[in-house]
């Protein structure tokens, strides 16, 4: 039982792609590896270089960069999904609808593991966690160790693995995750641009820093897509059925 229910295997169960007829190439999978960390290592690493982040800082960054990029992927999700479904003509766009199902399984599981922190520690919910009662005392410590052994591994790995899987968009089509993943990373870039994110770093610096993310992100789909073309027949052209 608890090796079917524990935080790691129910993770896996949500966040995988699980789509039958879906491609499985070993050399597939390493490139949606490399797609979805190359560009926050990239960051981390220029960083590093040009003394930007003390080594103390690096870990807190990733961290701050792989909720960013996550955060980044729910608001660019719908856009690429709704073009993609859209441009598909039927009987295509109709299987694709029916198939987004399960990404948007994995993006409520992950948006309500880390809504369990926030009720945990926001201000705003004081008043839930001050509920009077005589069994508050044993409901709170059930509930902080809930979250501490069951919830904060089942969020923590459940983030890798949507980076990585891009909340399961390959189980609507394989092009998906490099298509959704590419345009993520301009998004991202743009945003930096524009919000001046990089102030009082030199301009040869922040240009590897704007563009040495999203550049390394392309090429890695680019790879990806080539590949998926080559060895398995699938474009974007027979996708949509254009």
């Amino acid at each position: 039982m608890f090796r079917k229910w524990n935080p790691i295997a129910v993770a896996r169960r949500v966040f995988l792609p699980r789509r039958p007829d879906r491609v499985e190439d070993p050399t597939v999978r390493k490139l949606q590896v490399a797609r979805a960390w190359t560009g926050i290592l990239v960051v981390v690493w220029v960083a590093l270089t040009y003394q930007l982040l003390t080594p103390e800082d690096v870990a807190s960054e990733r961290f701050n960069q792989i909720w960013l990029n996550i955060l980044g992927m729910c608001c660019v999700f719908p856009v690429v999904i709704a073009g993609f479904v859209f441009a598909a003509r039927p009987p295509n766009r109709r299987e694709y609808l029916r198939r987004l199902r399960y990404p948007l399984l994995a993006l409520g599981a992950q948006f309500g593991a880390a809504f369990t922190f926030v009720l945990g520690a926001a201000p705003e919910f004081q008043w839930l966690r001050d509920l009077p009662g005589p069994a508050k005392p044993a409901v709170a410590f059930a509930a902080a160790w809930f979250v501490l052994l069951w919830m904060a591994p089942f969020c923590l790995y459940g983030m890798f693995l949507s980076l990585t899987h891009v909340f399961r968009t390959a189980d609507v089509h394989e092009l998906v995750p490099p298509l959704l993943t590419t345009v993520l990373a301009w998004v991202m870039a743009l945003i930096d641009l524009a919000t001046g994110a990089y102030k009082g770093v030199p301009t040869g610096v922040v240009a590897l820093l704007l563009l040495g993310a999203p550049l390394s992100v392309t090429a890695v789909a680019s790879f990806e897509v080539r590949r998926l073309r080559v060895r398995h027949g699938i474009t974007l052209r027979r996708a949509l059925l254009r």
